[in-house]
């Protein structure tokens, strides 16, 4: 998840998360995701302040980290044996 500062951070449903993913990744909803985390690392690779990648991706990264919490339970196990 993205730790977005709270000027940047808004609510969002999950269905309108997913279509900003999906339309991210140009139609493909896990390929959003992993487009995501690879801006995230070109941008810390290349030394830029935050606040210029969150006023950018503000939408994208809101919309990522809905969708990785409500889908985390569907591959986490908070139980631990």
């Amino acid at each position: 998840m993205f730790r977005i500062p709270s000027f940047y951070q808004f609510e969002t449903t999950f269905e309108d998360a997913k279509t900003t993913i999906t339309n991210y990744g140009r139609g493909d909803f896990l390929e959003g995701m992993e487009a995501m985390n690879r801006v995230w690392e070109e941008h810390c690779a290349s030394g830029n302040d935050d606040d210029d990648f969150y006023e950018w991706y503000e939408a994208e990264v809101n919309a990522y980290n809905k969708v990785f919490e409500s889908m985390s339970p569907l591959f986490f196990n908070k139980e631990v044996a």
